[in-house]
């Protein structure tokens, strides 16, 4: 009969309640790996997944800082009411590279960049993939004080085959990795509970993004002449967050062209309204209002989606171009610095 692993010096002790939460975050984790490599909004989903696990890694460094606040610095807006961000320190200055760690095809440069005194023990092998990924950041926080150190454990999580690629999201860890020697079970059952929680609320994300292309897909066809309508809602997928002036930056528009364009799409209930003004106007993604506050969860059951249109020749033809205004406007923002700012 196999026994477990002993607490010491490694890991928590795998008490039952500490091996039920193992299972269920590393769950949490596949169905989420897998969703996002086979959906038609990753591109979009992996943006917006950047700017939450940035956050969270901003929290750990003890920065008083919100999500909604660093979702309007990703798409280059300020929200009104919202403080104003430090002035005397960049909040953001490893963004960009850690953005592009995450879009590297060379799965050995993170590993490569770790400090030579992160290492395995010999008993590491006999422990959950989990707790070995999660200790790799729990050893480079002793050395690293830098935001990146939980920046990482995306790459951790990939790197012990808990995931094909690095889910932004999942970034964090826990300030008692950095403070403590030696974490007691209840800094881990924290740790892996607040990371089956950034699972579980991507897979929700995830599911609303892909429920507003379809939406967008059945408001075009729907529209008697869409005109500029089908490229508004692609760039309201990848950038959430919008005002008629970034759209008429964008989309190379007037403003008041832009202004008209977005009440179509509110219109159509594609965009909430977070202002209530004439000037200075914002509106956001229906699933992020509800999720920053400016719009209440609709109560009751959830209304049934539409079914699906009869196929035909002219659907299809509206589809492909709305899935290739899709990817220019992916191409656009990517050329952009950090990624859409």
């Amino acid at each position: 009969m196999a026994t477990r692993p002993k607490p010491a010096p490694y890991g928590p002790d795998y008490s039952p309640k500490m091996v039920a939460t193992l299972a269920s975050c590393t769950a949490a984790i596949s169905r989420l790996d897998a969703r996002v490599s086979v959906s038609s909004v990753a591109s979009a989903w992996n943006r917006r997944a950047a700017w939450s696990g940035y956050a969270r890694a901003l929290q750990l460094q003890s920065a008083e800082i919100d999500e909604i606040d660093v979702f309007s610095w990703g798409c280059g807006l300020k929200v009104p009411g919202r403080p104003a961000l430090p002035t005397h320190l960049d909040l953001f200055d490893r963004f960009a590279e850690w953005l592009a760690a995450l879009q590297d095809d060379d799965r050995l440069r993170w590993r490569d960049r770790l400090p030579t005194a992160i290492g395995d023990p010999a008993t590491t092998a006999e422990h959950a993939p989990l707790v070995r990924a999660l200790d790799t950041i729990r050893q480079l926080a002793r050395i690293d004080h830098s935001i990146m150190a939980w920046l990482s454990l995306p790459f951790a999580l990939r790197d012990r085959s808990l995931a094909a690629s690095p889910l932004p999201c999942l970034a964090g860890g826990a300030k008692a990795f950095r403070l403590k020697p030696r974490p007691n079970d209840d800094d881990w059952l924290a740790v892996l509970r607040a990371l089956e929680s950034a699972a579980r609320i991507g897979l929700e994300r995830l599911d609303e993004m892909e429920r507003l292309h379809r939406r967008a897909q059945r408001a075009i066809v729907e529209q008697f002449r869409p005109g500029a309508l089908p490229r508004l809602l692609a760039l309201s997928v990848h950038q959430p967050l919008l005002s008629p002036q970034s759209v008429a930056d964008r989309l190379g528009l007037s403003v008041a062209g832009a202004s008209k364009l977005l009440e179509r799409a509110r219109a159509a209930e594609m965009l909430v309204e977070i202002t209530r003004r004439r000037s200075w106007r914002m509106f956001l993604t229906p699933d992020l209002a509800v999720a920053f506050g400016f719009a209440s969860r609709p109560r009751g059951r959830p209304r049934a989606e539409p079914p699906a249109p009869l196929p035909s020749r002219d659907l299809a033809a509206a589809f492909d171009a709305f899935d290739a205004e899709m990817a220019a406007i992916d191409q656009l923002l990517l050329s952009l610095p950090s990624g859409g700012t």
